[in-house]
Parts: structure tokens; C-alpha cells; sequence
């Protein structure tokens, strides 16, 4: 059900501070890359820099990943090498997909965000908004976890390639170099010289930084909308134990038609939530699916094959963070799923033969419109859920073995 345009008086005289401690953190990680969408009160001048912050990202991923490609099509190294360009070009292919889609679903992101705060602004009952601040904490700390985690893992594998440093010859002269975080195609771009190999280091370091705040900024996103989504069922949930607790009695029907009404329409405007968040993510949960699903064959691969100490943690820290992403975003689906099912059990086991009879059959309407539960998908093709998580862990495993036999 489409937002109403009158805007609602507000109820919760805490408004302004439950939405932002709902979607500050969001704002944290999307709007440093432009991502963020902007305000209608914006100045030209910051719409201009959003702008260009779009285009300076998407250049510095999309040269990144050419670069990359080069160097594994034509660089004339051995295959070992050409299977370890593989994983980071695959990061940075995911960071450019990923973000052009949160790019063209900015409008749709700004409905969810509306949604969200129209949701904080009516909230009456101290019941109702304890509730929806406890799915706000969930949804929170696993965007802040998420973040962590990502950042933690792959900056860790940048310091320890990075600030390592190795020996090249030209002629009977000796020169250091540092080593980069992932391979460039050294035909158009001499890496060894200096400035340019610290240049080319430092951009990968900028680099990393975006994609990262990409990868978690989805994650984080997916995670709020979705648990907002949920504390607002737990609300309908709550409402049906109110109607069913509602008098019975002359004058009481009216109150409980009109208690009704509102669980309908809260029951529909939640589940266009719903209907949002999957058009928003369904794209970008099968980047991530399938990206994944390679980033964990590949890392299982670096992780069996590498012989430095420091790089083999770092490897591992990262497969933790890709394992937990993709968790993530399969959780998130599994529990929407419950969650809109639950409401149609709540109604066909709640105490319906104490209401009036023309209440009762209006609760049919709720367990039609629950039967059909709107999923988390991935391309619409996936639904996302707890098995498939199983799923991408015995399909990395399955695509290691057949990488350990061709590459070792």
C-alpha cells in the first residue's frame, strides 16, 4: 500500500532520534561513496559533488578491474599467478556491480527510508516503539559487524602485501619496489618506478576503501530494511492480541472493526516494505551470491597454496568476512520469510470466537494475504534462506576441488 501523501501528525514525540539511530549508520558507510541519496533540499553545488564522488568511484573501480583482466589474459606469468589475479578481480567486478545498482535504485531506497520514518513518527504505544527499536539494535550491530569485518579482512591483506617490499634488476643495478594488493598489467603502466608504484599502492588502498564501504554498505542496508520489516509484523503481531483482548459488548464492535482496519492496513503497508526491499537487493543478492560463492573457492585456493604466515591470516580473516556477508544476506531472507508467515499463524491460532462474528471473518482477509509471502531473492531467481547459505558452502567446496586438480 502506497504511502499516504498528507504527512501524519506525529505520535512518537522521539521520533527524529529512533530514525536516525535506525539509519545512521547506513548514512555512514553509503554517503563517503556517493551512494547515500540526496536530499531534496539539496544545493546544486552538493548535487554536483555527488556527482562527480559517482564518477571518480566508478573510474577508480572499473580501471582497477580492466587492469586486472589484462594482466590474466596477457601478461605473459605463469598459470599459479593468473589463478591468483582471479579472486581480486572478481572483488572488483562485484564493487562496480554492486554499486551501480544502489545507484539506480536510489529512488526506490529514498521510498524505504520515507517508509521508515513515517513508521517511527506514528508509532503510539511504548510497547509498539520498544519493538521496533529492538529489530533497530539487530540491524544496527550487524551493519557495524558486517563493516568490521569486510574492512578488517581485506585491509589486513592489503598491509601485510603491501608493505612488504621486493627486489627487481635492471641491467647490473639492484631496485626495491612495493608489492601491490592485486596485479596490473605492467605493459601500460611501468609499476616498478617510483612515484608511480607508491601512487598505484595508495589508489589501491582508496580503492579498497570503496569497495569495501560498497559490499557493507548493501549488507547494512539489506540488514536494516529487513529487520525494520520485521519489527513491524512483531507490531501487527502485537495488534492481533490487542483486538482479540478488545471488549465485548454494544459499542464494542465499531472499536474492533476499527482496530481491524488499522492491523489490515499496517499488515499491507509493511508488506510493500517488503516488496521495496526485494526489488532494491534481488540484484544485488545475486552479485553476491554468485560472487561469493568464487571469492570462497578462490580464498580456499590462496589459503591451501600460500606459503607466507601473514598473508595465509589475512586470507583467513577475509574468508570469515565473505562467509559472515553471505550469511548475512541468506539470514535475512530466512527470517522475512518467518516472519510474514507468522503473522497468518498468529491469526489462525489467535482466540478469534471471542470477537464478533463479522470481525472474525474480516481476519480471513490476513491469512489470504499472508499465504502469499513476498521473498528475498536472489535475481529472482534464488530464494534466499538458511539452506541456501548450505548450498554455497558445498558449491565453493566443490569448485576448490576442481581448481586443486587443474592448478595444482
Amino acid at each position: 500500500m502506497a504511502n499516504s501523501s498528507v504527512e501524519p501528525v506525529p505520535l512518537n514525540v522521539a521520533h527524529d532520534r529512533d530514525y536516525e539511530y535506525c539509519v545512521q549508520v547506513n548514512r555512514w558507510l553509503l554517503k563517503p561513496i556517493g551512494a547515500w541519496p540526496i536530499s531534496d533540499k539539496a544545493t546544486k553545488v552538493e548535487r554536483l559533488l555527488v556527482k562527480l564522488l559517482n564518477i571518480a568511484c566508478h573510474s577508480l573501480i572499473i580501471s582497477t578491474f580492466v587492469f586486472c583482466l589484462l594482466y590474466i589474459m596477457f601478461e605473459e606469468v605463469a598459470m599459479e599467478l593468473r589463478v591468483k589475479a582471479i579472486g581480486p578481480t572478481s572483488y572488483w567486478l562485484m564493487g562496480e556491480l554492486n554499486y551501480y545498482c544502489l545507484l539506480t535504485r536510489g529512488d526506490d531506497i529514498v521510498h524505504c527510508i520515507a517508509h521508515i520514518e513515517r513508521d517511527w513518527k506514528i508509532v503510539a504505544k511504548a510497547s509498539h516503539r520498544e519493538i521496533m527499536l529492538k529489530n533497530a539494535r539487530v540491524g544496527r550491530f550487524i551493519a557495524c559487524i558486517a563493516a568490521l569485518g569486510m574492512h578488517m579482512g581485506v585491509f589486513s591483506y592489503y598491509m601485510a602485501v603491501g608493505s612488504g617490499k621486493t627486489v627487481f634488476n635492471v641491467g647490473n643495478e639492484s631496485y626495491t619496489m612495493y608489492r601491490l594488493p592485486c596485479p596490473i598489467y605492467t605493459k601500460l603502466i611501468d609499476i616498478r618506478s617510483s612515484p608511480t608504484n607508491e601512487i598505484l599502492l595508495a589508489l589501491l588502498f582508496v580503492n579498497g576503501f570503496v569497495v569495501n564501504s560498497i559490499t557493507v554498505g548493501a549488507c547494512g542496508l539489506d540488514a536494516v530494511l529487513a529487520l525494520h520489516a520485521c519489527g513491524q509484523l512483531n507490531v501487527v503481531v502485537s495488534r492481533l492480541d490487542d483486538l482479540v483482548n478488545t471488549k465485548t459488548g454494544k459499542g464494542e464492535e465499531k472499536v474492533a472493526q476499527r482496530k481491524l482496519g488499522f492491523i489490515v492496513e499496517h499488515h499491507l503497508r509493511t508488506l510493500s516494505l517488503v516488496w521495496y526491499i526485494e526489488r532494491i537487493m534481488n540484484i544485488i543478492c545475486l552479485v553476491q551470491l554468485v560472487g561469493c560463492t568464487a571469492n570462497m573457492c578462490m580464498l580456499e585456493y590462496y589459503i591451501l597454496t600460500e606459503n607466507s604466515k601473514e598473508t595465509m591470516i589475512s586470507y583467513g580473516i577475509l574468508y570469515v568476512s565473505v562467509i559472515f556477508n553471505i550469511f548475512i544476506f541468506c539470514y535475512i531472507g530466512e527470517i522475512i520469510t518467518e516472519q510474514c508467515k507468522k503473522v497468518g499463524e498468529k491469526v489462525y491460532m489467535t482466540e478469534w470466537y471471542q470477537l464478533n462474528h463479522k470481525t472474525a471473518i474480516g481476519l480471513v482477509m490476513i491469512i489470504l494475504r499472508s499465504s502469499t509471502v513476498i521473498k528475498i531473492t536472489a535475481g529472482k531467481l534464488v530464494h534466499l534462506s538458511i539452506a541456501t547459505f548450505g548450498d554455497v558452502f558445498k558449491t565453493s567446496f566443490a569448485y576448490f576441488n576442481m581448481l586443486r586438480t587443474m592448478a595444482i
